[in-house]
């Protein structure tokens, strides 16, 4: 009997060891690492225990080990006559292992399961962003820096640099130029064309226009997102083209994104105004409050829309009503030109109300943003990152 006991004892102390050895290795110095594996029954329990983690990894990364079953598989393999007389001496032994086999399985998974990688929404621009008008012959200027003596802006038009702003109202020609504003990320730009439209135009953006309206249409293009204040003309139409939409008016208050085709809306401020597909659709009218959003069939979804989400941009603020947090996410990522990625990638389709000066530093924007509670945003470099 006492025979049996001494067996017994001896492995509690291999069980203890091994879990030692196998829980706290980072406490264990070379010199009793080795004096423990000296000991034949402190290797096998090791191996025991590993042999037990393998099986639960081999068992799949959610399902749950099965505790009773393993405890009486190390029973059977590890001690299966002695234990039987006094098996509440190691109970205590064997219910650490199976926590560390907890610990392993859970472990083990982590390991192996690859990493989710995150998910990039928008891409920043590591060119140099700067606000330059293209004239009819190539030239370029840059109107955000100092103009030098042989880059001067056209006569045809008035510069505002302190409004960011360019007025063609004192054209008096019968003769036109094609213009080219291009508004780089982070920055946004009045134009008043020759009829006296106003036109706000976004970041990341570009307006072709004419120096001075001849013939029965006026036409302009866009490309990324302009507010427009059309002055009335009832016999000359005013015409915005996109890649995907044109947009005839008469006079009226609207608003174009087109920065890709999937992401293009005409919303009505006031008046009237009828879109069409570029590829030949029929004209569809909106009013007031009305979105008009092209779908991938070339037709369009109209839906009531707050308006204030679509006005107070050109105002100086981020202003965004029930939009999912992607969309949120580009609009910044377009106007402080960095990388945005979700880690978290639910968190893309919450929808939220946020609304942030533009004028601020984006450390403004993230600390708003986090300051909601809902996700976590830090910036790294010039990446932003959602978790």
């Amino acid at each position: 009997m006492n025979k049996d006991i001494d067996n017994i004892n001896n492995t509690d102390e291999s069980v203890e060891k091994a879990l030692d050895i196998m829980e706290s290795s980072s406490e264990i110095n070379d010199e009793q690492l080795q004096e423990m594996l000296k000991d034949k029954e402190v290797l096998q329990a090791c191996r025991d225990i590993m042999d037990s983690s393998l099986f639960l990894q081999q068992k799949g990364g959610i399902e749950l080990p099965n505790v009773e079953m393993e405890l009486e598989r190390f029973k059977k393999k590890q001690h299966s006559t002695r234990m039987r007389s006094n098996l509440w001496k190691t109970t205590i032994g064997i219910a650490a292992m199976i926590t560390v086999l907890f610990g392993s399985y859970y472990l083990i998974n982590s390991l192996t399961t690859p990493a989710l990688e995150p998910i990039t929404v928008f891409t920043a621009d590591t060119t140099p962003q700067h606000i330059v008008l293209q004239k009819d012959d190539g030239e370029k200027i840059v109107l955000d820096e100092p103009q030098s003596n042989n880059q001067v802006l056209p006569k045809t038009a008035i510069a505002k640099s302190e409004k960011k702003e360019l007025d063609y109202r004192q054209v008096i020609s019968t003769t036109t130029q094609t213009h080219v504003l291009t508004v780089p990320r982070g920055e946004s730009f009045k134009v008043v064309l020759c009829d006296g439209t106003e036109v706000w135009l976004n970041a990341n953006s570009n307006f072709v226009y004419p120096t001075a309206f001849i013939g029965n249409e006026r036409i302009v293009t866009l490309e990324g997102e302009a507010y427009f204040k059309v002055a009335k003309d009832a016999k000359h139409p005013f015409i915005v083209k996109t890649k995907s939409v044109q947009t005839r008016v008469l006079g009226t208050e609207f608003n174009i994104r087109s920065y890709t085709p999937e992401d293009t809306h005409v919303v009505l401020i006031n008046g009237k105004v009828e879109v069409s597909n570029t590829k030949g659709g029929s004209y569809t009218r909106l009013y007031p409050g009305e979105d008009a959003h092209l779908q991938s069939d070339g037709n369009f979804v109209l839906t009531e829309v707050d308006l204030d989400s679509y006005v107070y941009w050109k105002d100086g603020y981020f202003y965004f009503d029930n939009i999912t947090l992607k969309d949120i996410m580009q609009n910044l990522g377009r106007w402080y030109n960095v990388n945005i990625e979700f880690r978290n990638k639910e968190a893309m389709t919450y929808k939220m109300h946020f609304i942030s000066d533009r004028t601020k530093d984006l450390e403004h924007t993230i600390s708003l943003l986090n300051r909601m509670k809902k996700v976590t945003v830090t910036l790294q470099g010039n990446t932003l990152t959602i978790d």
